[in-house]
C-alpha cells in the first residue's frame, strides 16, 4: 500500500534556508534579525489600523475625545426637545395653549 502526502504549503526549502542562514550566528544577532523581520511584518499588515505618529496634541486620545462631545452634543440636544415637547404636552394637559404664550387677560 502506497501514500504520498500533499506537498507541505510553505515548503521545506523555507524552513531550511532559515535554518543555513542562521546556524552559525549567534543568538542576539538572530534575535535582533527575527525582531526586525517581525517588526516591519507587523506594521505592513497591521500598520492601517493604527494612527500615525502625527496625530496632533491628543494623539490617539482623539477618537475618544471626539467621540464624547459628539455625543454630549446629541444627548443635550435631545435632552432640549425632550423638555419642550413635555413643556408643551403639560401645558396643553392644564388647558393654557401650549409652552411660552401669554396668559390670557382677565
Amino acid at each position: 500500500m502506497s501514500m504520498s502526502l500533499a506537498p507541505h504549503p510553505v515548503g521545506i526549502k523555507f524552513w531550511t534556508s532559515i535554518w543555513r542562514a542562521n546556524k552559525d550566528l549567534p543568538y542576539p544577532e538572530i534575535h535582533a534579525k527575527f525582531q526586525n523581520w517581525y517588526g516591519h511584518a507587523f506594521h505592513r499588515q497591521f500598520g492601517r489600523y493604527f494612527y500615525a505618529h502625527r496625530a496632533g496634541k491628543m494623539g490617539a486620545w482623539a477618537p475618544l475625545v471626539m467621540f464624547g462631545v459628539g455625543f454630549k452634543i446629541v444627548t443635550m440636544y435631545y435632552g432640549t426637545l425632550r423638555d419642550t415637547n413635555a413643556a408643551s404636552d403639560a401645558a396643553l394637559a392644564y388647558g393654557q395653549s401650549g409652552y411660552k404664550t401669554n396668559p390670557v387677560p382677565k
